[in-house]
Parts: structure tokens; C-alpha cells; sequence
């Protein structure tokens, strides 16, 4: 093996490890709104909800998972404005409530604990057709 395909294999490995560490993060779409949802959020068992009515839509779908709180309002605080979501609201005490908005449509992320379990509940809303 030459030391570029040692160097190469060092690099991968190391990216790898990253990844893993963070946890990653997955795009999910709530009423055709894309969101982003850390990897260590799964989708709960209630169906997403979605409305749509006289041109306003809007919905909401729920995660749980075992993420600490200030480590969601991390992610979101850094995801959402790389994304082009501008914010609109934060507020935090014991769980939190973050809002960003974006070409006529809002995001609104619900943080909070629920039998020793973090919910993420995601709203999205100026999406009517």
C-alpha cells in the first residue's frame, strides 16, 4: 500500500468517525417543506398531520429520541440558516421554541422532554396551494 492509499484510508476513516459522532442529520419533508431531523430523532408513531384551506396549508410531524435539549437548539441554530431559514423566535426554558421563516413559509420546532424522551414536534405552515 503507497502512502497516498494509506493517507486516502486515514482520511475516510477519520470522516467516518465523524459522522458517527455527530450523529448525522436526515431531510424529512412536512407538507412539501423540507426540514432537517437529526439522525438520533425517529419519526413517532402519530401520523403527520397536513391541512390545507383556502390557500393556506400547513403541518406538523413528531420525532422522539434521547438528544439532550441545548443539543437540538445547537443543531437547529446551525442548520437553519445554512439552509436560507431566517429566524424569527427563540425562546428556551426547559424546552424551547425556535421559529424561522423562508419564502412565505414558517418552520416552527417544539423541544421538549416527555417520559425521560426528548420530542421534537415540527410545524410548517404558509405552504397552501
Amino acid at each position: 500500500m503507497t502512502g497516498r492509499q494509506s493517507l486516502a484510508r486515514l482520511c475516510f476513516f477519520l470522516i467516518a468517525v465523524m459522522l458517527t459522532a455527530c450523529g448525522g442529520s436526515r431531510d424529512e419533508t412536512i407538507s412539501g417543506v423540507t426540514v432537517p431531523v437529526p439522525s438520533a430523532m425517529k419519526k413517532g408513531s402519530e401520523k403527520p398531520a397536513e391541512i390545507s384551506f383556502l390557500g393556506f396549508g400547513a403541518g406538523q410531524a413528531t420525532f422522539r429520541g434521547n438528544m439532550e435539549t441545548n443539543k437540538l437548539i445547537e443543531f437547529y441554530q446551525k442548520e437553519m440558516p445554512a439552509r436560507g431559514w431566517q429566524p424569527s423566535m427563540n425562546i428556551s426554558s426547559g424546552g424551547a421554541m425556535l421559529a424561522y421563516s423562508k419564502d412565505g413559509k414558517s418552520v416552527m420546532i417544539g423541544i421538549g422532554k416527555r417520559n425521560n424522551e426528548t420530542v421534537l414536534s415540527l410545524t410548517v405552515s404558509g405552504v397552501g396551494k
